[in-house]
């Protein structure tokens, strides 16, 4: 389904076919260029619920490029993440759908890192601008292959950036920011169509679905978002920074005053953000929500989450941003000359590899109508799947198309009570010479440097310990990732099944890890017998009833399916 999008008339596509020469290199032409903008797109909007296609391109570009800082972070636990028999069992998969299956096969070592390879030039053709028409789709269909393998170390922004690709497909978002077409050389378009209507709506459903179950009536224990302690209780979580739990979190009254800023700006601030009234407005609520994601990333520790969720506004900038000084004097510094430069150069070797894109031609009537009518489908659909999520009716189709194009509007964060109560893991492994050692601190550490150590030093994983980990309890494990497989799936009180199944799994990994990386036998290295794995819990004291107490002890502690041999697993 390639998009050929941008209806336009021919005298103006013969105009615009002028700019492709110079490419990015045309930063210089910024003074020149009219700031008249020229309306475009779909004849029944005339312009309503319209995106200036410069702040698209914008968010296609800043998207591309987060997508591939979060591959690369991804890397550091490729195997584990991407291949069968390291932390994903063999042949288990949660999908039910055959072509899931198919799609999210996980496989071996070989395998994925083709498919990594492939997705990386997939997103740097995209993030430059190169044959967007087909990159877009495929930037879609590769990241949410990449989500589906391994589901249990994903988070909210995995879902936001696979849900804000999927209306990028709709929208014409290689009109500006490319190698071959230059960054703001030619007036603005204002392109109005389905798609722009539906990427408007999608903020709202971001924001006001989770907002509906933290405050509605219909939702039971909301005490967190109602008493305005819901940012108190997250700096205190898991995930949260020594920034934010050290610093953010010693002043309870500023705690609520956050919330009650976010509860006002994830309600009215969202509507009005997708349909302001004034120009001026909406670039102060696409920065307001930019500084609250931003300041979500500075307490909390989400990768690249609150990244990707305070860029996914981009596409509303206003027309009237990109004629101010402020933003032609940004794109006329010397790092946006070298970075623009680099995206030509880029795009150059794309052509020579690929051939180059063909020039843009009048959108065929029958691709037209097949993309108004489809987005217009989902205009209706995704609202019935809200709702229906929301409990207020009964979905037609229980959600199925959403679940196989992968943009469920399932939006919880948070919801409907922010977590009161910090919980880490800790794994207990028994030796051969009947020492007991804190595996998490190996694996944190990494294998090879904890063997080196080992072997040249005194060092040894410190005993067990359930005290709360220093700074925070996120301290514990390797990375976000890791720490969302870990809290989340092997729990046996989400899913004992599954719980089970992945504890298995992780136990294996531990043990095999030991055996290949620690290698027993060599330099006097024991051999790993058993692991236990144990979930502590501790709960976070209530700022308004026990203001000069933060943490309520260790509140249980509980031990994951039993105790394993690594001789039988």
């Amino acid at each position: 389904m390639a998009m050929r999008r941008h209806q336009r008339g021919e005298d103006a596509a013969a105009k615009e076919g002028e700019d492709t020469r110079q490419g990015f290199e045309d930063v210089d032409d910024l003074k020149n260029v009219s700031k008249e903008v020229r309306v475009a797109g779909d004849p029944w909007f005339r312009g309503w619920c319209g995106l200036d296609l410069r702040s698209v391109a914008c968010l296609r570009a800043v998207l591309a490029f987060l997508l591939l800082v979060d591959l690369g972070m991804r890397a550091r636990n490729f195997k584990e993440i991407n291949c069968d028999d390291y932390l994903a069992p063999t042949g288990y998969s949660p999908h039910g759908w055959i072509v899931h299956r198919v799609l999210f096969y996980r496989g071996g070592v070989l395998l994925q890192f083709a498919i990594a390879v492939f997705q990386a030039f997939v997103l740097l053709a995209y993030l430059v601008g190169y044959r967007t028409d087909v990159t877009a789709v495929l930037a879609w269909l590769l990241t949410t292959m990449m989500h589906g393998r391994n589901e249990w170390v994903n988070n909210a922004g995995d879902k936001v950036a696979t849900t804000f690709l999927f209306w990028l497909m709709f929208i014409p978002c290689g009109e500006y920011f490319a190698y071959n077409k230059g960054i703001l050389h030619r007036p603005g378009v204002q392109y109005a169509s389905f798609g722009t209507l539906c990427y408007r709506m999608q903020l709202i459903y971001l924001y006001l679905s989770p907002m509906y179950l933290r405050l509605s009536s219909a939702a039971s224990n909301t005490w967190t978002w109602a008493k305005a302690n819901a940012v108190y209780y997250t700096v205190h979580y898991t995930t949260a920074t020594p920034f934010g739990t050290h610093v953010v979190g010693h002043y309870p009254r500023l705690c609520k005053l956050f919330t009650r800023v976010a509860i006002l700006l994830e309600t009215v601030g969202a509507v009005l953000l997708a349909f302001s009234p004034s120009q001026l407005l909406q670039l102060l609520l696409v920065i307001g929500f930019w500084k609250l994601h931003m300041g979500i990333a500075l307490v909390v520790e989400l990768g690249v989450f609150p990244f990707i969720s305070s860029v996914s506004a981009f596409g509303l900038l206003p027309s009237s941003t990109w004629d101010t000084k402020v933003v032609t004097g940004i794109l006329h510094s010397q790092p946006a000359r070298l970075v623009a430069k680099l995206g030509c150069s880029v795009g150059k070797v794309f052509e020579a590899c690929f051939g180059r894109p063909a020039p843009d031609r009048k959108q065929s009537k029958l691709s037209f109508l097949l993309e108004r009518w489809l987005a217009a489908f989902f205009l209706v659909y995704f609202p019935v799947t809200i709702l229906g999520y929301l409990g207020l009716i009964k979905q037609p189709d229980d959600g199925n198309l959403a679940e196989a194009l992968r943009v469920t509007q399932r939006w919880p964060m948070y919801s409907p009570n922010a977590p009161f109560s910090s919980v880490w893991v800790v794994v207990e492994g028994k030796l051969q010479n009947e020492t007991y050692i804190d595996l998490m601190q190996v694996w944190r550490n990494g294998w090879s440097n904890s063997r080196k150590r080992w072997v040249h030093s005194n060092w040894r994983p410190s005993t067990i310990k359930v005290q709360r980990p220093m700074p925070t309890p996120h301290a514990v494990f390797p990375n976000v990732r890791m720490s969302k497989f870990m809290i989340y799936n092997m729990d046996a009180r989400e899913d004992a099944k599954r719980g089970r199944l992945l504890t298995r799994q992780f136990v294996r990994y531990m043990c095999r890890q030991w055996d290949e990386k620690m290698k027993p036998g060599k330099d006097n290295m024991p051999r790993l017998l058993t692991v236990s794995v144990f979930m502590v819990t501790q709960l976070t004291l209530d700022p308004d009833s026990n203001p000069p107490s933060i943490y309520g002890g260790v509140h249980a502690r509980e031990h994951l399916h039993g105790t394993w041999s690594c001789d039988s697993v």
